[in-house]
């Protein structure tokens, strides 16, 4: 697992680095905005943890409880905020991609 932090933008410019998709948990930060590009012939499920609960209660789905699923299409480009709310005690929020993970490329930004 990775912890990745958030490239901040400046006036000068800031290079924003690449990350490749594992299968395992990384994490982003929670508030932080996530381009991913799915480089592959096939669609891909990208699930944001939710490090909270309401009543008690894990938000999300029924299918997928306490993660917000990401579905992105094949050669799709997707702009995702990740919220506040989502981050755990550390302010970190896990992210997984299913199937063959490292044809999602992704870059977090603030």
């Amino acid at each position: 697992m990775t912890n990745y932090s958030a490239d901040a933008p400046t006036t000068a410019g800031t290079t924003v680095t690449q990350k490749s998709g594992t299968a395992s948990a990384d994490t982003v930060p929670a508030g932080c905005t996530v381009l991913f590009q799915n480089t592959g012939a096939g669609s891909h499920n990208v699930d944001l943890s939710i490090g909270y609960t309401f009543d008690g209660l894990s938000p999300g789905s029924a299918a997928t409880p306490g993660k917000r699923r990401i579905a992105i299409g094949a050669g799709v480009f997707m702009l995702v905020f990740v919220r506040s709310d989502y981050g755990d005690a550390n302010g970190l929020v896990g992210l997984t991609i299913d199937g063959t993970a490292s044809e999602v490329k992704y870059w977090v930004m603030q």
